[in-house]
């Protein structure tokens, strides 16, 4: 069973891909493989995002009648 990259990772693992596509030097072949790979990656790291935005604002709004009790 293959390791689920942590969000870094796939972070890095994107800037990586970016880095070697704007050089320009690899092959055709080997830039569209690295696209598919970014375009995968991206879409991967945007949902770990929204994911972790909406268990923030749930955090967020159960927590914010307790502060109001408070005041």
């Amino acid at each position: 069973m293959a390791k689920t990259k942590s969000f870094e990772e796939s972070i890095q693992e994107l800037e990586n891909i970016i880095a070697i596509l704007e050089k320009g030097e690899c092959p055709l072949d080997e830039a569209v493989e690295l696209f598919e790979k970014g375009v995968k990656l991206s879409k991967e790291c945007h949902k770990t995002l929204e994911n972790a935005e909406q268990k923030i604002k749930v955090l967020t709004e159960d927590a914010a009648p307790e502060e109001l009790k408070e005041e």
